[in-house]
C-alpha cells in the first residue's frame, strides 16, 4: 500500500480501472470453466445413460440367442440326426430338423439363418448360410455357450453382405458310449441391428459418435450412416474399459472418448465426441462476451478521460496556488486567507463540492455497471438451469402416456389402454410423494404392475390378495413389494409354460408387526442357490457390493437391507423355497413409524 500511496492520483486511477477490467475477465473465464464442465458432466451422464442401454439391450438378445440355441442342441431330433448313420432316417429327420429351425427362428427377430454342423459331414440350413459358416466349426471353444464368432460376410445371400455368427457345441446327452461327446456346431446368423436393437443413439448437438465393437476392434454396429459393418477402426489406443472420459487426438480431431467392456461378445463400446462441437455454442457465448466487453471499454475510455482531468484540474490549481504562497508572494498569500473566508474560499469550496460530486457520479456509475453485468449473468444462468430442468418433464411422460392411452381407447385396444395407464401410475407413484405410504397404497402399484406383467406373459398365472385393514393401514416404504413380485413373476412363472398362482398375504403378528408373505408356485429356487441367497441376507448391508457376482439376487438383497436400515435387525425378510414347488418370501416390519421421505 505504500507503494501505492507514492503513485501519482492519475496512474492510482488507471490501476483502479485495469484491476476492475481484470475482475470482469476472471469473472467470465470463470462462467465459462463452470459451464464447460456443467457441459462435460452432462455429455458424460448422457453416453453412460446410452451405453447402459446398449449393455442391456445386447444382453437381452443374446440371453434370447442362448436360449434358442439350448432348445435346438438339445432336441432329441437334433441329437439322433447328429449321430444316425442310416441314410433313409436322416432324410426323415431332415425335413423335421427344417420345420423346427423355422419355428424356433421365429421367435427372435433377426435371425438370418440357422445351421447344424455335424462332425460326421453332415449339414442343415435353411437358407444356405453352411458354406459361409462351416470353416469356423473348429475355432468354436468347447463347453461355451452362444459364443461369438464375429462379423462374417455373406455377399447377397440375405440382402446384405455383413451378419454377425453365434456359435455353441453340441454334445450327445444320451446314455452310451457317446454320451458327452461332441457331435455338432450349431451356428446362428443374426442381423447386426437384431443385437443391440433400433433405439436410435445420436446425438445432433454434440455429433457423438457410437460404436459397437467386437474383439478384432471391428464395427458391429453404429450410429453413423457412413460407417458399415466390419470396418476396421485403426488408431484407437488400446487399455482398460473404465467407462471413464479421456481426451484422444484421432484423425487429426481432438475427441472426448468413453469406452466400455462389453463381456457378453468379448468386445466394446466406444462414444466419441468432438470436443469442440461439445463446447461450440459456449465458445460463441465466451467469444460475444470479450467482444462486449471491449467495445464497453472503448466507450468508457473517453468519460474516464474526462473524469480524470476534472479530478486533477483542481489539484493542480491548490498545489500551484500553495506553491506559490510557498514562494513568499503575500498577494497570493491574502487570497489564501481569503480561501478561509471571502470569495476565493467559495470558489475552492464549489470545485471540491464538483470534484466530490464527479467521483460520486462515477461510483455509482460502476456500481451500476456491475451489478447490471452481475443481474445478465444471473439471469443467464437461471435460464440455463430452467433449460436443464424442461429436458426430463414428467408432466411431458403423463400426457404422452395418457395421449397413448385415449388412442388405445379409440383403437379399441384393451391390453395398450390397460399397460400404459398401469405404467403411468406406476412412474407417479414411484417419483412423487414421501418415502412411507400406507400399505394399501403399495398394493394398488403391485396391482398395476401385475396388470402389465399378466398382459406380457398372456395371463400365465393368477394373484390372490388377502391383506387384514390393519395390515393395509400399515406405512411401509415406497416400492418396497415391486421386487420381490417382479422377482417371482420372471424367476418363478417365466422358465416354465403352466399357470402358476400368486400369493400376497398381509396381518399383524402378536409383537404388532407387520408380515407379508409373497409365495408362488412356481420353478422353486435351487437349494444350493438358496443357501448362497439366505448368507447374502443375513450379511451386513456394506457387503452387497462385494459380491459382483451375486447380481440376481441384488433386488432382494436391497429390500432386505433398506428394511433393516430403517426399522432395525430384528426386521427383514425370510425365503423359503423348494425346487420345482414354489418360493414364499416373508417380510417382517416393526410397528407403525412416521418416517420422512
Amino acid at each position: 500500500m505504500a507503494f501505492l500511496r507514492r503513485l501519482s492520483i492519475r496512474s492510482q486511477l488507471f490501476i483502479l480501472a485495469g484491476s476492475f477490467i481484470i475482475v470482469i475477465l476472471i469473472i467470465i473465464f470463470h462462467s465459462y470453466s463452470t459451464m464447460s464442465g456443467m457441459i462435460t458432466r452432462n455429455h458424460e451422464e448422457y453416453v453412460k445413460q446410452t451405453i447402459s442401454e446398449i449393455q442391456k439391450n445386447v444382453t437381452s438378445n443374446k440371453d434370447v440367442i442362448y436360449r434358442l440355441m439350448q432348445n435346438i442342441s438339445y432336441n432329441e431330433e437334433v441329437q439322433n440326426y447328429l449321430v444316425e448313420k442310416n441314410a433313409l432316417l436322416k432324410y426323415d429327420m431332415f425335413k423335421k430338423l427344417n420345420k423346427l429351425f423355422i419355428s424356433q427362428r421365429e421367435l427372435k427377430e433377426g435371425i438370418l439363418d440357422i445351421v447344424l454342423s455335424g462332425n460326421n459331414g453332415q449339414w442343415v440350413d435353411l437358407y444356405g448360410g453352411n458354406k459361409y459358416v462351416s470353416a469356423l466349426r473348429d475355432a468354436v471353444p468347447p463347453k461355451v455357450n452362444a459364443y461369438y464368432s464375429g462379423v462374417q460376410r455373406f455377399g447377397t445371400l440375405f440382402g446384405g453382405e455383413e451378419g454377425l455368427v453365434f456359435a455353441t457345441s453340441i454334445y450327445y446327452m444320451k446314455q452310451g458310449e457317446l454320451f458327452n461327446t461332441r457331435v455338432g456346431t450349431m451356428f446362428f446368423i443374426v442381423d447386426p441391428k437384431a443385437l443391440v436393437g433400433e433405439q436410435d443413439y445420436s446425438s445432433k448437438q454434440t455429433n457423438t459418435q457410437i460404436y459397437l465393437l467386437d474383439r478384432d476392434q471391428k464395427v458391429i454396429t453404429s450410429n453413423l450412416q457412413n460407417v458399415s459393418v466390419g470396418t476396421q477402426l485403426t488408431g484407437l489406443p488400446s487399455g482398460t474399459s473404465d467407462g471413464s472420459d479421456k481426451a484422444l487426438q484421432w484423425n487429426n480431431k481432438l475427441y472426448v472418448m468413453q469406452r466400455q467392456s462389453l463381456p457378453d461378445i468379448d468386445g466394446s463400446i466406444l462414444s466419441m465426441a468432438p470436443k469442440d462441437e461439445l463446447l461450440r455454442d459456449l465458445l460463441d457465448i465466451r467469444r460475444q462476451e470479450l467482444l462486449i466487453l471491449a467495445i464497453c471499454l472503448l466507450i468508457l475510455a473517453i468519460p474516464f478521460m474526462f473524469i480524470i482531468n476534472n479530478i486533477l484540474r483542481p489539484l493542480k490549481k491548490m498545489m500551484f496556488f500553495m506553491t506559490t504562497v510557498k514562494r513568499g508572494d503575500l498577494l497570493k498569500f491574502k487570497k489564501r486567507i481569503s480561501l478561509q473566508g471571502y470569495m476565493e474560499i467559495s470558489i475552492m469550496a464549489s470545485e471540491l463540492n464538483s470534484m466530490l460530486d464527479e467521483i460520486d457520479q462515477l461510483t455509482q456509475r460502476l456500481i451500476e455497471t456491475n451489478t447490471r453485468l452481475y443481474g445478465i449473468e444471473l439471469e443467464k444462468k437461471k435460464s440455463e438451469l430452467a433449460f436443464l430442468r424442461s429436458q426430463i418433464n414428467p408432466h411431458f411422460l403423463y400426457n404422452t402416456l395418457e395421449a397413448i392411452t385415449g388412442i388405445a381407447v379409440v383403437n379399441k385396444q384393451n391390453q395398450i389402454k390397460t399397460m400404459t395407464r398401469a405404467l403411468s401410475s406406476i412412474f407417479r407413484y414411484s417419483i412423487k410423494g414421501t418415502g412411507m405410504v400406507p400399505l394399501s397404497e403399495e398394493l394398488g402399484i403391485i396391482k398395476s404392475f401385475v396388470s402389465i406383467q399378466q398382459i406380457r406373459f398372456k395371463d400365465r398365472f393368477s394373484v390372490d390378495y388377502e391383506c387384514t385393514e390393519e395390515a393395509l393401514a400399515y406405512r411401509v416404504p415406497k416400492m418396497i413389494l415391486q421386487p420381490l413380485v417382479e422377482n417371482a413373476v420372471y424367476h418363478g412363472f417365466e422358465p416354465r409354460l403352466k399357470h402358476g398362482l400368486l400369493e400376497i398375504r398381509g396381518f399383524v403378528d402378536e409383537q404388532g408387526s407387520l408380515v407379508v408373505r409373497i409365495v408362488d408356485d412356481g420353478m422353486g429356487i435351487d437349494p444350493v442357490r438358496l443357501t448362497e441367497l439366505r448368507a447374502l441376507l443375513a450379511a451386513p448391508p456394506s457387503a452387497l457390493a462385494e459380491e459382483d457376482e451375486e447380481q440376481r439376487s441384488i433386488g432382494l438383497v436391497n429390500v432386505n437391507n433398506r428394511i433393516r436400515l430403517m426399522f432395525g435387525e430384528a426386521c427383514g425378510m425370510r425365503v423359503e423355497s423348494t425346487l420345482g414347488s414354489g418360493t414364499a418370501i416373508e417380510l417382517t416390519i416393526a410397528g407403525r413409524r412416521e418416517l420422512n421421505a
